[in-house]
């Protein structure tokens, strides 16, 4: 195959030109094409004109399939592979062409690229493809995305070309998050609006998705009157849709050991800050301390942590809420990982080993529940002397580099790639001390905010995402010994457990006011692992 490739690179016996709309040409000979793809086959030999042996014209037009997806498309008839760049609007275009010109394997390929990547920038156009080619799988995706998004997604432009089919069943789902009732009436104001003459009939059945007694009649009375809502808003009983508002979370606390005892438990609570409240939760499945709880698609997960004090784990528990019990039904990591080496992008749980005793880069699916290799690079970091966190959807390792000397390397999921190592050469001297695995860490936007046992100040080493930039702010935290440390990202809080004035605090910091509120813990447990899940799952 390689030397008929070679053929066809130097336009040696081929039998056929194809012509795409935007003008380019391909020479390939017919058989390659007719091997791989179904459309082909038919159209060389069928009883179409193009299968005529006799035409004095070599060349075939095809529609519908722009120049640079059919160089991939006959790339990959006569390699078995396809280099494409690895931008969802790239692969989306490849995943058409494939199933226009009807080759299979391909198409599923792009189809798991797709899963993967699925995000709120793309879900909307990526749902129209999907719904377009029957693909059940990427579509349920796409639409749970958007409704996790929908504040999001509803900036963009792809959002007012929706139809009103897919925007239906995307507002129906349990799990659109909206800050409150009144801007979720804004949404649906701002896709009519887009296109009123056509849109007005459909006022009365997206009208079924608001719960009009959660509304503020003087803040949303002009758009009620707009959309000739008014009455339903004094006649309503407040709906059946069961969606967050608010897109408050709660804190989760789970496993860890005993202060005085050191025994591994299982318990887990959960921390209302709106009412300073602590309740129970349901235990682990399994004992665990120093464990990374992260949440993907709204369903809480607890990874690794150590059993005992010289045993790490390589378990995965996840919550089932239906059930109301955790279950160890998820299949285990390659390699035991602790709370700094699992981090959650877009919905999927990526375990990091980036240092020379591990080895081994992997993905989480929830979907599929199963792990798939990433692309591994030559070990950076010096012992577990890192952290992994995620932002501005990318993932960075910070830490201490194997010749100690401090540093960072960023992972593109989009690309699937590493990039290169940049070293911190001039940071002040207080954060040198912030980069050790024994540090706690919280992501909140595009900022990382890493606390550090060692730091007398109480400072923070704050990683901008978006710049790459490191500052340092002293005594911004307000206890020390930090057992714990979380962030919602959507209510703007940070949440802080450990100890201050001699007594074992929570502190809750409000981004909006930037100020620290403090209050008392009610119970004796550290190394714990901690997260901010759904409100709902109180309930």
């Amino acid at each position: 195959m390689a030397t008929i490739d070679s053929y066809r690179e130097s336009n040696y016996l081929c039998d056929v030109v194809i012509c795409t709309e935007d003008g380019q040409r391909f020479p390939a000979h017919r058989i390659i094409l007719a091997s791989a793809s179904d459309f082909f086959s038919a159209m060389f030999g069928g009883a179409f004109l193009e299968s005529d042996r006799n035409r004095t014209d070599d060349d075939v037009a095809v529609r519908n399939v722009e120049g640079a997806a059919m160089k991939m498309l006959i790339e990959y008839a006569y390699r078995g592979r396809v280099e494409c760049p690895k931008s969802a609007e790239n692969v989306l275009s490849l995943y058409e062409a494939a199933q226009y010109v009807q080759i299979d394997e391909l198409v599923r390929m792009c189809s798991d690229w797709l899963r993967w990547h699925v995000d709120a920038s793309n879900c909307v156009s990526m749902g129209i493809v999907a719904d377009k080619y029957g693909n059940s799988d990427l579509l349920r995706i796409a639409d749970g995305t958007a409704a996790r998004n929908l504040f999001l997604v509803a900036e963009s432009e792809d959002f007012l070309s929706l139809a009103f089919e897919r925007l239906s069943r995307i507002l129906s789902r349990d799990d659109v998050r909206v800050k409150s009732e009144g801007e979720f009436l804004n949404i649906l104001h701002k896709w009519i609006v887009h296109d009123e003459v056509s849109r007005r009939r459909h006022v009365e059945a997206l009208s079924k998705f608001v719960r009009f007694r959660l509304i503020d009649f003087d803040e949303s009375k002009d758009v009620l009157s707009g959309l000739d809502l008014v009455s339903h808003y004094h006649s309503s009983d407040g709906g059946t849709i069961q969606r967050q508002l608010g897109c408050d979370g709660v804190l989760l606390v789970a496993g860890g050991r005993y202060d005085k005892t050191q025994t591994v438990i299982k318990e887990a609570r959960i921390y209302d800050a709106n009412s300073d409240t602590w309740s129970t939760f349901p235990s682990l499945a399994v004992a665990t301390f120093f464990s990374r709880i992260v949440t993907s698609c709204d369903v809480p997960y607890a990874f690794g942590g150590y059993t005992s004090f010289n045993c790490s784990s390589r378990i995965v528990q996840r919550y089932d809420a239906e059930q109301r019990r955790w279950v160890d039904d998820v299949p285990p990591m390659s390699t035991s990982r602790a709370m700094h080496e699992i981090v959650c992008s877009n919905n999927r749980i990526y375990g990091i080993s980036n240092s020379y005793r591990k080895s081994g880069c992997e993905v989480f699916d929830p979907e599929k529940k199963a792990w798939a290799p990433l692309s591994v690079s030559q070990s950076d970091f010096q012992d577990d002397s890192y952290i992994v966190c995620s932002v501005a959807d990318k993932i960075y390792v910070i830490g201490a580099t194997g010749g100690w000397e401090s540093g960072y390397k960023m992972y593109d999921p989009l690309e699937d790639r590493w990039c290169k190592l940049d070293l911190l050469r001039d940071l002040p001297n207080e954060c040198y001390s912030l980069l050790d695995p024994c540090n706690l860490y919280a992501t909140m936007g595009d900022r990382v905010y890493i606390h550090s046992w060692k730091c007398r100040k109480n400072g923070a080493l704050i990683f901008d995402g978006r710049s790459e930039h490191f500052s340092f702010v002293e005594n911004f935290f307000p206890l020390s010994d930090c057992c714990g440390l979380a962030c919602d990202v959507d209510s703007k809080r940070m949440f802080m457990l450990g100890s201050g004035n001699c007594e074992q605090q929570v502190a809750v910091y409000e981004e909006r006011v930037n100020r620290w509120y403090c209050r008392k813990r009610k119970y004796d447990i550290a190394d714990f692992g901690c997260a901010v899940v759904g409100r709902k799952l109180m309930c």
